[in-house]
């Protein structure tokens, strides 16, 4: 896994894969038989000795294969370069290695988190405006799109006129309000529209009924409302019924004639 560097490395490896050998369902004899495999292969790397020294060193690497087995999976590239190395280095080389990389993963940590808010404030920025001058800033407002010299708060007199006093933006807020105001304004007065119909005679005919129930109301306080209601009304269906005059049989034409004479 390691490479053939040094004995190192393959004891190592022969070490972890001892500690981690588990049965999982075979058979006794079959543990037994991988296990004498493995002793059998690192009495190569590790013959048996009387040496002191030699004894000793064993026991230091023991203490390093230990460490280095115990890191995280994330550590895999630095226990790989302490195994690779020609000499194993000391124990308490390879402990002060994990440390400063350790600290330096922190480092890098700590970097990248305050990189992020940064990289949203940008893209943020960047998303606010989309408008025809994206790379304009002004100096006085900060605001994108213009310039300091076009700035409205410098120079009000630059702004359009549907622009000031937000006349513009009352106007379209009581556009709805009219249309709503149309349907509702009959609601306690003569509803001449209840029953309005569709045929060209006696739209007609009720036209001018309406008529003259409006000069009935003029002098009363809702006149202008009820009056501008009814129109609404009456202009709608007027515009409906203008859009299929082609359609409509002569017949129903003809008690048009005798309301002339009363415009």
């Amino acid at each position: 896994m390691y490479g053939s560097q040094n004995n190192a490395a393959w004891v190592f490896q022969l070490k972890k894969d001892i500690s981690d050998l588990q049965q999982d369902g075979k058979p006794f004899v079959q543990l037994l038989g991988s296990m004498k495999s493995m002793w059998n292969e690192l009495e190569i790397y590790r013959p048996h000795t009387i040496d002191a020294a030699l004894l000793r060193k064993r026991a230091e690497e023991d203490k390093i294969f230990q460490l280095l087995s115990s890191l995280d999976s994330t550590y895999e590239d630095l226990r790989c370069h302490i195994l690779m190395n020609t000499e194993l280095p000391f124990f308490t080389s390879v402990c002060a290695t994990i440390q400063r990389e350790e600290v330096r993963r922190k480092v890098m940590n700590i970097g990248t988190t305050t990189s992020v808010p940064e990289a949203r404030a940008y893209i943020t920025n960047e998303k606010r405006y989309k408008g025809k001058h994206p790379n304009l800033k002004c100096q006085h407002c900060n605001n994108i799109g213009h310039v300091k010299d076009t700035c409205w708060i410098l120079h009000p007199e630059l702004k359009p006129e549907f622009m000031k006093d937000n006349k513009g933006v009352q106007r379209m807020n009581r556009a709805p309000h009219r249309a709503n105001h149309a349907s509702t304004s009959t609601s306690n007065g003569p509803d001449p529209l209840k029953n309005f119909t569709v045929n060209p005679a006696e739209l007609m005919n009720e036209f001018m009924s309406y008529l003259q129930i409006k000069k009935g109301v003029a002098g009363s306080d809702r006149a202008d409302s009820i009056e501008e209601g009814n129109s609404t009304a009456l202009l709608g269906k007027f515009a409906g019924f203008l859009a299929d005059t082609r359609s409509i049989p002569q017949e129903d034409m003809q008690g048009l004639c005798h309301q002339e004479d009363d415009w």
